[in-house]
């Protein structure tokens, strides 16, 4: 009977333990689509610079706001450099990224001017 009863009071423990761990796993998931999606608009800056022929010191570093809706992300962005010449570069992105692709509105800025305005992020993809 002891064991019986230690067993179940372990498994109420787990149960809960569990149950505490998983409300902030959710947390935790949505900072790591962030973090996921802020690297694939960071690669997607990176190449129109590129094209552009212009290169960073480092980053550019993207802060997101973006919600969960489904198999997607939806929100804005906004990322940051510098680029190896001193000039200002800023990037806006506006739109849904999924493992489908990433459309919307991505505006990539040298020291304000536009570079590159797109509406679909060619090779873009998150995966949730």
């Amino acid at each position: 009977m002891q064991r019986s009863l230690r067993v179940t009071v372990l498994l109420a423990a787990g149960v809960l333990s569990g149950s505490l761990v998983l409300s902030g796993c959710g947390e935790q998931l949505d900072q790591g689509l962030n973090n996921v999606a802020a690297s694939a608009l960071e690669d997607a800056v990176n190449r129109q610079l590129s094209d552009a022929g212009i290169t960073l010191e480092d980053g550019p570093d993207c802060s997101t706001d973006l919600a969960r809706d489904g198999a997607s992300l939806s929100g804005d962005a906004t990322c940051d450099a510098v680029a190896v010449d001193g000039r200002a570069v800023r990037a806006e992105f506006d739109g849904t990224l999924s493992s489908s692709g990433c459309s919307g509105s991505l505006a990539v800025y040298v020291d304000d001017a536009a570079i590159a305005q797109i509406d679909q992020i060619p090779d873009c993809s998150v995966s949730m």
